[in-house]
């Protein structure tokens, strides 16, 4: 299932490096879940959350039984997002798997050759992604709430002017970075970002192309990084 800014491409680099950093019995923590590339294939304890209410309660209904549609008009589509909280599960799968670029309701995604909806595609794959999660604990939080002691936190923010992930609030690149630093202090933190302050050091790099054109109409690269506090 697509999802808009996940790390689909680059959780193969992402994985192994957080669990070859991984102590003994160490739970992992991701405070933005999004599309579950990486908690998905880590090991051991694992923990989720995500601001998106719906997005949430679509992993935990997987995780239950929900049964998934194979279809979904576009008239569902309208539908559904003017009444997100008549199923919240559905609505979660619909926002993200059933549309444009798996952006949160942006736009109703028509597949290929306008073959109708990407339900079918999506539902495949996340039910797939969930095989791997059947103990994952999945919860709705803001991470400015959440506190962690002795933990391997992978943290995948909004990156800062970067397209907005839909379907949160404004984002406060600055606040953010001080939270790292308060939960570095008990944990081992991990930041994917293009850029950081100078107080944090990169471990990895990894280049990428995106899905943006530059003159010579050819996708632009751009080089993902993983960051931690240096203290």
């Amino acid at each position: 299932m697509q999802y808009f800014g996940g790390k689909a491409k680059i959780a193969k680099y992402i994985v192994p490096y957080l669990e070859g950093v991984r102590k003994e019995g160490q739970v992992f923590v991701e405070p933005f879940v999004g599309g579950a590339n990486v908690v998905s294939k880590m090991s051991g304890e694992r923990k989720a959350y995500d601001f998106n209410e719906y997005l949430i309660e679509m992993y935990k209904g997987v995780q239950n039984g929900y049964e998934l549609p194979n279809c979904i008009t576009e008239d569902d589509y309208k539908h559904i997002k003017d009444n997100k909280d008549e199923d919240k599960v559905l609505t979660g799968f619909v926002g993200f798997g059933c549309s444009f670029a798996g952006k949160w309701f942006g736009g109703y995604a028509r597949g290929h050759g306008g073959k109708l909806g990407y339900a079918d595609t999506s539902k495949r794959s996340l039910l797939k992604k969930m095989e791997t999660m059947p103990d994952v604990e999945f919860g709705y939080a803001d991470y400015k709430t959440l506190s962690f002691q002795n933990c391997l936190i992978y943290c995948d923010p909004p990156y800062k002017n970067t397209t907005k992930f839909t379907g949160t609030p404004d984002f406060n690149t600055e606040e953010f970075w001080d939270v790292m630093r308060g939960w570095s202090k008990n944990n081992d933190v991990y930041i994917s970002e293009y850029v950081a302050p100078d107080d944090f050091e990169c471990v990895l790099e990894v280049q990428t192309k995106t899905d943006i054109r530059n003159g010579e109409n050819q996708l632009d690269k751009r080089v993902e990084k993983l960051f931690r506090y240096k203290n």
